[in-house]
């Protein structure tokens, strides 16, 4: 995977660039916005990794000229502490996700490994054409995090007939945020908290295993439900876990959009799609995609 490294500051650049070298990808550094937009054009990289606050023109302005012209790199914006209206302007306006400053590396490692996954999915030739027999079609499988990435390719291109490759990337994305939050936050019962603290002890992949083999949450499946009609298409992902008040989702937290993980995936997700909406107790949500925008 090619990673570009948008970021004026050197202390803060390095640091990206050491994460970035020691796991292993590719990757090219630019110092603010003129040359990260000459070297995106050369490198052509699969990420992009950019500060907010960049000279000659901002992260926003950056992240505008690339979706002009390159509609399937990942970015991922990195904003100052406590800002949730420039992360949620970065969003609305082509990126994919963000980080805070001072960046968690652990949560920067988790997330590239995760983008990794997605991209390399795409290269591999998998043919599940023969598990549909309706219209409507209907998966349930085990909460296993492995699943994550090819489930979101093959739920994305079941309408690659349908949207432009642009809004491809960008709902498998968005169907990957809520299968991740479906088997984390649902099945596996982890919490905000109990997420943030792994991540704070590098034991993620530990509370993962814990959950996973643990006989409260063991045998918890995620049942995904993909409906196609005249409008729209529709995908429902639903888990076994106890829910949550939805409705505390119900008008957008900027305090919480720009905390480290609290509720992001959500927010993320919402952004992917037409409509998203939580359903019953919290442990089922519907997210859409019209066809013409309504």
């Amino acid at each position: 995977m090619k990673i570009l490294i948008v970021e004026n500051d050197i202390v803060s650049r390095e640091l990206l660039r050491i994460v970035v070298e020691k796991e292993g990808y590719e990757y090219k550094c630019a110092e603010d916005g003129i040359q990260g937009l000459e070297m995106f054009n050369e490198f052509l990289p699969d990420v992009m990794i950019s500060d907010i606050h960049i000279p000659h023109f901002d992260g926003i302005s950056l992240i505008k000229r690339i979706r002009k012209v390159e509609r399937n790199v990942i970015i991922i914006m990195i904003t100052a502490h406590g800002n949730g209206q420039v992360a949620l302007e970065a969003l609305e306006s082509g990126a994919n996700n963000y980080l805070k400053k001072p960046v968690n590396l652990d949560e920067l490692r988790a997330l590239l490994y995760r983008y990794k996954t997605v991209l390399e999915s795409k290269l591999r030739k998998q043919d599940v054409s023969t598990l549909i027999k309706k219209q409507e079609l209907r998966i349930e499988v085990a909460s296993d995090l492995h699943y994550i990435p090819t489930l979101a390719e093959f739920l994305a291109n079941k309408v690659k007939h349908i949207y432009s490759p642009s809004e491809l990337i960008s709902l498998e994305l968005g169907i990957s945020e809520l299968l991740l939050n479906a088997v984390e936050h649902g099945s596996f019962s982890i919490s905000a908290e109990d997420k943030k603290e792994a991540l704070k002890n590098n034991s993620l992949a530990e509370l993962y295993h814990e959950r996973k083999n643990n006989p409260l949450y063991a045998d918890r499946k995620i049942h995904i439900t993909f409906k196609k009609n005249a409008l729209y298409c529709e995908w429902i992902v639903k888990d076994e876990g106890d829910g949550f008040d939805w409705r505390l989702l119900s008008t957008p937290d900027l305090s919480n959009l720009s905390s480290e993980l609290q509720g992001r995936g959500v927010y993320i997700s919402k952004l992917q799609f037409d409509d998203v909406q939580f359903l019953g107790n919290g442990n089922v949500v519907s997210a859409k995609k019209y066809f013409a925008k309504q």
